[in-house]
Formats: C-alpha cells, structure tokens, sequence
C-alpha cells in the first residue's frame, strides 16, 4: 500500500509560559551627584532578543529606571539607568528557525536610598513567553491500494495574523507650558484609536501624550500633560480580512525653549505596525482503520494557534491619593507617575476582564516648602470586548497621568490606562502522521474476533467510526444497520451489528 502525504500549513503553539525573572542591586548615580532625596522613579522592560535555538528559548533585555532626586543642596536632578537581565526556557520541541514572541511586565518596583547613600534597585519582571512554529506538518491523507481504508478527519478554521505594513513617523510640536526654563524628565505614551482600510492602505489614528517635569528659571517645579493626535497612511502589502495596528515610541525628546517663550518643544519617532488576519479551512486527518488489514496508526499531538485579531482601548480612570500619617499637608502638587500591574485578567461573557494596581508616586511641597512624595496603591478594574473563541489574551497597559487638583490630606489623580490586546485560540488535537503494521499473533483477545449478531452499548463519547474500527466493519455497514443513530453517540445508547 502506498500513503499520501497532506502538510498541513498552520501554525502551531509550541511553548506558553510565564516565567518571572527578579533583578536586584545598587543603581550607579551620575558622577558628582548625591542623592539626598528621592523623589520618583519608574521603570520599562525592553527586550534585545528572543531566540529560539535547539532545546531552548533564550531571552535577552534590560530594565531601563527613570529617577528624580533631590542632591544635599536641594537641587532636583533626573537620571536613567539600566539593569541587564537574561532568562531562558527549555523544552525539547524547541527548534533554531520558530518564531519567539516575549512581553515582559514590570510587576514589583522599588528603589530605596540605602543609609550609605546608595539607591539599591528590586524589581520583578513577569515574561510572557510564547515560541510558534510555521514549518508545515506531515500527515496521512489517504491510502493507495487499499480499497476498504476509512479514515475520519476534522475541518477546522484556523486564523493566522502576518505583518502587512510598516511607517516610522515623527511627530513634532510646540507646546505651551508657563514659566518652563528647563525640563528635568520626560515620558511619552501612546494609544491606537481606529485602523481602518483607506484609499489603498491602512489609515492608523491615534494620540500621542507627553509628560514632562518642568522646572522655572526661579526653581519652582510643574507637570506638563499634553496630547497629541495623530493620523498616519500605512502602505500594506496585500489585503486582509480584519486589521489592527500597532504602536511604538523609538525615540522622543522634550525639552524647553526658554522662560520668555513659554514654550515646550516635543519630537518623537514613532513606529507603526499594520497586521492583517486570513482565516482557511484546514482537513485534520484524526483517526484510520481498515476492516481488511490491521494496523495502528501513529499519531502526533499537535496545538495549532488562530489569532483571533486585536484590541486597543482607553479607559479613563479618577481617584484620590492620600498622604501618608506623619507627613506634612500638601500646600501644591507636584508632578505625579504611575504604572499598571495586572492582578487577574479573565475572559468570560464574550469580554476579558482585567484587574490591578496602579502604584502611583505623587511629589508635592508643603508649606515648609520642602519636596516630598509617597507612593499609593490605586485599585482599578477594565474589561475589554473579546472576540468569540477567545482562550489566550495577550496583554500590554500603559498609562499616563496628572493631577487634577490637590490640598491637605490629598490630591486628585487623572489616570488615561491604555489596554493593548491579542486575543489567540488554540485547537489541541491528535493527528495521524503515519501507519504501522499490526502483529495478529501478538494481539490480546478483543471484540474484533466477535461474529455473529451483536448489540453494543455505546460508551461515554463513543462515535458510530469508534465502533466501527473496534470491530473492523465499514462505517456504512452500522450506520445502514441503525439508521437513526446520530454519528455521536450518547453513553448507554444500544447499537446493532453483525459481524
């Protein structure tokens, strides 16, 4: 007998894991600087690489910090520096040539200034880690010379996501800020609005929103919150059925035109990423049998991954910071960071509900006129409408924040949380790759060696193709015999065969 080959171009989830990796130590300070006060710091993981090699996923990146602080003269002052990491998953499935896909999630955060003066770094990183094989799988198809050979196979629909575009923009503007002679730190976040098919491409809006810490020619501190929209053409590489977009800051600079202008300049490269979705019909070779030749079939597990498309959406967040016990009144706010941590995120009811903390670090002067800042959790929860089918949601937040007003015990937080979504289904199944011959002589005794009238009673998930290959007759023979019988059949359910 002769077996033809289907390969099977879909691809396949080979590893989904979410490791964490913990980084600790001293960050250096700028040469000549002392930190006598901190007063703010954030953080974002980037990642250099992610490589699939033989056996194993390698990860490379480095967490980059943002801090201000004040130096023994009082002077404030913000610097960045960068902690390296290196993470690596093993399995054997692994091979040099799949594709990796890392998102990495600062979890914890905390520098404290140590008694000697140094500010000591511990931070947690939580990375999503997903490795996905493109190469094609091997399997049966159908049987040559074999007359009698049944095999059962499944449809599915499988949706695959492919990069249709790319456009590196800059943005460029002059913003208003009173007083600002220099700016000390600056921060860039970014949402996508709408992506949409347009005059041949894909048309990308979006907002952009700077946030600097801004200090006047007299030494008073102030927030700039600005948005900028944007609107971009996006050339894509052929057509698709469901677009979405993308995002990216590679470079941003803010800095102060002089007290006099009262102005802000703001430049930022921006990359946009167009990815389109195809969905096919695929024929999944399950299960084989013939009633004239014994054999076994060999099957290989397989998990095929459709991504069901993605989803970006802003949710405007309002809540209230207390100051401490024991520290002084806010006289004026500030400047004021936070960042997103996500503590459960679930799909349910057609929408994938997302809880977390926003630690939030609100700098103020008291009416001593000393700087000050404390960090306090914020609580929130978002949910995001998910696609049907959804199981695997693959998740980014940003957020950008200012204050709204502030005095007293507390301040007023307006907080734009950006929700970044993937949204991925996995199909787990068994296929058929190849056949091996039966030994009869080695063969236990079984139900194929049964003649005669028969009535079988169907097991828990049982199909009329099971019974029919548990005693090696045609499909067609059972079903003429029970013609009322649905292909799946129900536990206890009566069949009538002769064998």
């Amino acid at each position: 007998m002769e077996l033809i080959w289907n390969e099977i171009a879909a691809p396949r989830l080979i590893l989904l894991e979410k490791p964490q990796v913990l980084l600790e130590g001293a960050i250096p300070l700028p040469a000549g600087k002392d930190a006598a006060e901190l007063i703010d710091y954030t953080a974002e993981a980037q990642l250099d690489s992610c490589r699939a090699e033989t056996a194993k996923l390698s990860i490379d990146g480095r967490l980059t910090v943002r801090l201000i602080a004040a130096d023994s003269a009082g002077e404030v002052f913000a610097f960045t520096s960068e902690s390296p990491f290196s993470h690596t998953l093993t399995d054997a499935a692994i091979e040099p040539g799949m594709a990796a896909e890392v998102l990495p999630a600062l979890s914890v955060l905390t520098v404290r200034r140590a008694p000697d003066g140094k500010l000591m770094l511990s931070a947690a990183l939580d990375l999503d880690c997903a490795v996905i094989s493109a190469a094609p799988v091997k399997a049966l198809s159908r049987v040559n010379g074999v007359a009698d050979m049944e095999i059962r196979t499944g449809e599915a629909q499988l949706t695959s996501r492919r990069l249709i575009g790319t456009n590196l923009i800059h943005l460029s503007d002059e913003l208003s800020c009173d007083g600002a002679d220099e700016v000390i730190s600056s921060d860039l976040r970014l949402s996508v609005r709408d992506t949409a098919f347009e005059n041949g491409g894909v048309t990308v809006s979006g907002v952009a929103v700077f946030t600097a810490l801004c200090r006047s020619a007299g030494g008073e501190l102030s927030q700039l919150s600005r948005s900028l929209p944007f609107r971009e053409s996006v050339e894509t590489d052929g057509t698709a059925e469901e677009v979405y977009a993308f995002a990216e800051v590679k470079n941003c600079a803010v800095r102060a035109l002089g007290t006099e202008f009262s102005l802000v300049s703001a430049e930022a490269d921006i990359e946009l990423r167009v990815c389109g979705l195809r969905s096919a019909g695929v024929v999944l070779p399950l299960d084989a049998f013939s009633p004239g030749i014994n054999f076994n079939c060999i099957k290989q597990k397989s998990t095929f991954l459709s991504v069901l498309g993605g989803a970006e959406q802003q949710h405007t967040v309002r809540e209230n910071v207390t100051v401490p016990d024991g520290m002084p009144d806010i006289f004026t706010p500030l400047y004021v960071s936070a960042r997103p941590v996500v503590t459960s995120a679930e799909l349910a009811g057609g929408e994938l509900c997302i809880d977390g903390l926003l630690p939030t670090r609100l700098v103020y002067r008291s009416a001593g006129g000393g700087i000050l800042s404390f960090t306090e959790d914020v609580p929130f929860s978002v949910s995001v409408a998910a696609p049907s089918g959804a199981v695997l949601p693959r998740l980014c937040l940003s957020c950008s924040c200012s204050i709204t007003g502030g005095s007293g015990r507390t301040a007023q937080i307006g907080y734009q949380l950006t929700v970044s979504c993937e949204f991925w289904s996995e199909l787990e199944t068994e296929l058929v790759v190849g056949l091996a011959e039966q030994n009869a002589e080695r063969d236990e005794p079984s139900a194929e060696r049964i003649s005669g009238l028969i009535i079988h009673t169907a097991g828990e998930g049982e199909t009329i193709f099971d019974i029919a290959k548990r005693f090696r007759v045609p499909t067609k023979t059972v079903r003429g015999l029970n013609p009322d019988l649905p292909e799946q059949l129900a536990a206890g359910e009566k069949i009538l065969l002769v064998i």
